[in-house]
C-alpha cells in the first residue's frame, strides 16, 4: 500500500500537476480526502442511516423497488461529497472581461469528471471566476439539488426516487461545505 501511495503520489506530482494549479500536490488531495472522509462516517450515522431507513420504509409502503437506485443515490452522495473541490480549476481574476461565463463554470460542476480529463489532456480552455472558491456556497448546493432533480427526472417516473436522488447529493454536497467551515451545523 505505501509503494501504491509514492508511485501515485510521483505521478501525480509529475504528470498531473502540470495541467492544474500547483498548489494542487497529491498531499494536499490526500489530506482533503481523508478529512471529507472521517467526517462522512459520522455524519452517516447521525442523518445518512435514518434517511435511508425511511426511503426504505416509504418504499415499502409504496410497494416500490428502490435498492437500484438506493445504490446510485449513496454513490452519488459519495462523488458530492468531494465535488466542490472542484472549483480549484477556476483561477481568480478581477478583470470582468476575462470572467468565464455561468454556464462554463456550472459545466464544470454538472461534469467534472468529463472536463477534468479534457483539463489534464490539456484540451480545456481555463475558467476564471471573480471569487475564490466559487462553488463554497449554499447557491451552488441548490443549483446542484436542480440539476439532479432534472437528471433524476430522466431516469425514474417515481417523483420519491427523484426526490431523493437531489436529497442525497444536496446532503453530500453540504456536507463538504460543513467540513470546510462554509456552512454552519447546529
Amino acid at each position: 500500500m505505501k509503494r501504491t501511495r509514492q508511485r501515485l503520489s510521483r505521478y501525480w506530482d509529475r504528470v498531473v500537476l502540470k495541467t492544474i494549479p500547483p498548489y494542487a500536490k497529491f498531499r494536499k488531495m490526500e489530506s482533503e480526502i481523508k478529512e471529507h472522509f472521517s467526517f462522512v462516517g459520522w455524519m452517516s450515522k447521525r442523518i445518512l442511516f435514518p434517511l435511508i431507513i425511511f426511503y426504505v420504509v416509504i418504499s415499502l409502503v409504496l410497494n416500490i423497488n428502490i435498492f437500484g437506485p438506493l445504490f446510485v443515490m449513496l454513490v452519488v452522495f459519495l462523488y458530492s461529497n468531494f465535488l466542490p473541490d472542484t472549483d480549484f480549476l477556476i483561477k481568480k481574476t478581477r478583470s470582468r472581461d476575462k470572467e468565464s461565463l455561468w454556464y462554463e463554470r456550472y459545466s464544470l460542476l454538472f461534469f467534472a469528471p468529463i472536463i477534468i480529463y479534457y483539463v489534464i489532456a490539456g484540451r480545456a480552455r481555463p475558467l476564471y471566476s471573480n471569487k475564490e472558491r466559487c462553488f463554497h456556497n449554499l447557491k451552488t448546493v441548490l443549483i446542484y439539488g436542480g440539476f439532479l432533480f432534472i437528471v433524476g427526472s430522466v431516469f425514474w417516473v417515481e417523483n420519491i426516487k427523484i426526490v431523493m436522488l437531489s436529497i442525497f447529493g444536496m446532503l453530500g454536497f453540504a456536507f463538504h461545505l460543513v467540513v470546510d467551515k462554509k456552512l454552519k451545523l447546529e
